[in-house]
C-alpha cells in the first residue's frame, strides 16, 4: 500500500509535509476564483505543491504511520522508503507517477522531476463538502425612455405705450423729486443743521479713567541648604529657628562595594525540542503557538528552517525530560507532536 492515505490526512492538518527521500508537499491557501472559460465558481481551498529540494526527514510522516499502524520508527521508515522505491521504478518504467487526489509526477525534457497538482482535490478544512457552482451571467435590459409632454408658454401680447405718455409721468416724477429736496432744506435750515434727523435723544458723554499700570511682584526666596551625611525622608527647617519646615527624600545610602559579585551558572543549551507543526504561512504558526500557550503549555516558534515555521511544545536541555514531555503530551491526545534534536 501506498502512502497516498497518510498523505490526506497530513494535509488536512499541516501546511508541509515531507516524504524523505522524495520531496515535500506544500499547502497555501487559495482564496475563491472564478474560471470564465467553465463558467465555474470555485470554493476557497489549500493549493498543493511540491519542492524536490526538501528531502531530510523531519518525522512528521514516519511518526503519522508508526502511531496509525502502532509499529516502531525504523518500520515505518521502512515502508516509506518501499513505496519511494516503487515510485521511482514506476517514474522510470511508465515516464509518470500518479498520487490519486494529490497530482502527477513526469520528467521534463531536462530530466527534472515535475508536478502538476489535481484541481478536484480540496485540503481546507472550512470548506470541506463545498463543490464548484456554475456561474451564470445577468441579463440586464436597458429601460424604455420615457416621454414626458411639457405644457408650451402661454403667448403674451406686448403693450405699446404712447412716447406723449411716457413723457407726461416723467415730467411729473421730476417735479416731486424737486419738491421734496426743497421741502428738507427748508426743515434742516429750520432746526439747526443735520442733527434734527436723530432719532431720540442724545447720550452724554462719560469720564473713563486710564489705570496706572500695576508693577509685577517679586519672590525672594533665601537661600535653602542640605544637611550632608543624612538620608531617607527627613524634616527639615527651611532657615535657621524657623518654624516652617520642608520634608525631603535624601536618597538611600550608598551600596556597600566591598562584597563580592558570585557569577550565575551558565545556562544550559536547550537542544531537545518538542515540535507541534511546521507551517509554510507564519499566520498559522502563530495560531497553533497561541492555541497551545492557551491550553498551559511553554509553546514558542523556533527559528525559520528553509520555508517553514516550526512550533514547539516545549524545549529541552535533557533529552529524557524531553521524552518524557513528549509521552505526556500524546497521552493528552496530541498525537501529532514529534521530537527534534538541534
Amino acid at each position: 500500500m501506498g502512502l497516498e492515505r497518510e498523505l490526506h490526512e497530513l494535509l488536512y492538518e499541516h501546511d508541509c509535509v515531507i516524504v524523505p527521500g522524495w520531496g515535500g508537499f506544500l499547502a497555501q491557501y487559495r482564496p475563491a476564483r472564478i474560471d470564465e472559460a467553465r463558467s465555474l465558481v470555485h470554493p476557497p481551498s489549500k493549493e498543493v505543491g511540491f519542492n524536490r529540494h526538501l528531502l531530510r526527514n523531519d518525522g512528521l510522516l514516519t511518526d503519522h504511520i508508526a502511531h496509525r499502524e502502532a509499529i516502531g520508527f525504523a518500520d515505518a521508515n521502512q515502508r516509506i522508503d518501499q513505496a519511494v522505491s516503487a515510485w521511482r521504478m514506476q517514474l522510470d518504467v511508465n515516464g509518470r507517477v500518479e498520487i490519486p487526489r494529490i497530482g502527477i509526477f513526469y520528467r521534463d525534457a531536462q530530466r527534472n522531476l515535475q508536478f502538476d497538482p489535481d484541481d478536484r482535490a480540496n485540503f481546507l478544512k472550512e470548506s470541506y463538502g463545498l463543490r464548484p457552482i456554475q456561474a451564470l451571467p445577468v441579463r440586464r435590459t436597458a429601460p424604455e425612455p420615457r416621454i414626458i409632454e411639457l405644457p408650451g408658454p402661454a403667448l403674451v401680447e406686448p403693450t405699446i405705450q404712447s412716447p406723449r405718455r411716457t413723457w407726461n409721468w416723467a415730467a411729473a416724477a421730476a417735479v416731486a423729486l424737486l419738491l421734496s429736496a426743497g421741502a428738507i432744506g427748508t426743515y434742516v435750515g429750520m432746526n439747526g443743521g443735520l442733527d434734527a434727523f436723530a432719532f431720540g435723544p442724545r447720550p452724554a458723554t462719560t469720564y473713563q479713567p486710564v489705570p496706572a499700570p500695576i508693577e509685577p511682584m517679586q519672590a525672594r526666596a533665601s537661600v535653602f541648604d542640605l544637611p550632608e551625611g543624612i538620608f531617607g525622608v527627613q524634616t527639615l527647617p527651611l532657615t535657621d529657628n524657623d518654624s516652617i519646615s520642608l520634608t525631603v527624600d535624601m536618597g538611600a545610602a550608598p551600596a556597600d562595594t566591598t562584597s563580592v559579585a558570585i557569577p550565575t551558572k551558565t545556562a544550559l543549551r536547550l537542544r531537545f525540542h518538542v515540535v507541534g507543526g511546521c507551517f509554510a504561512q507564519p499566520e498559522n504558526a502563530d495560531r497553533l503557538l497561541k492555541e497551545l500557550q492557551d491550553k498551559g503549555y511553554a509553546a514558542s516558534r523556533l527559528e525559520r528552517y528553509g520555508e517553514l515555521h516550526p512550533v514547539v511544545y516545549g524545549s529541552y536541555a535533557d533529552r529524557q525530560e524531553a521524552v518524557e514531555a513528549l509521552a505526556s503530551i500524546r497521552r493528552d491526545g496530541a498525537g501529532q507532536a514529534w521530537l527534534l534534536v538541534r
